[in-house]
């Protein structure tokens, strides 16, 4: 998705998937049932997959928890991967604040499940 496009997901979805995800992943509850529960009744229940995908990898991008503790602020985390989606390329623009561990795999990684987690928010 260029620069300027439009999501398909609100990002309200997608900030109230990340914090449903945090919150299963600390709970240690089954993430991509509590996802599937939450994005079902509103059309987007094929993202639950790709959400936790996102997310996971995101984390080993950051080298920390994503949407706890987050720097950025209160809702930072989750603007920060709402932008992300938006805009992927922007990944390599946050260079020096999404590779805390300074991991160029983990990079590529993360920037290859944006691209997908957009093809699929796209088909939602």
């Amino acid at each position: 998705m260029a620069a300027g496009a439009v999501m398909t997901v609100p990002s309200t979805v997608i900030a109230r998937a990340a914090r449903c995800w945090r919150a299963a992943r600390d709970r240690r509850e089954p993430v991509q049932q509590r996802l599937h529960a939450l994005l079902a009744p509103l059309g987007y229940d094929m993202l639950a997959p790709v959400i936790d995908s996102v997310m996971t990898l995101g984390e080993a991008c950051l080298g920390r928890p994503l949407c706890r503790g987050c720097p950025f602020g209160p809702d930072g985390d989750e603007a920060l991967l709402c932008r992300l989606i938006a805009d992927p390329g922007r990944l390599h623009r946050l260079a020096p604040c999404m590779t805390a561990r300074r991991d160029p795999t983990a990079r590529a990684i993360f920037a290859g499940a944006l691209a997908s987690t957009v093809v699929m928010m796209e088909m939602a």
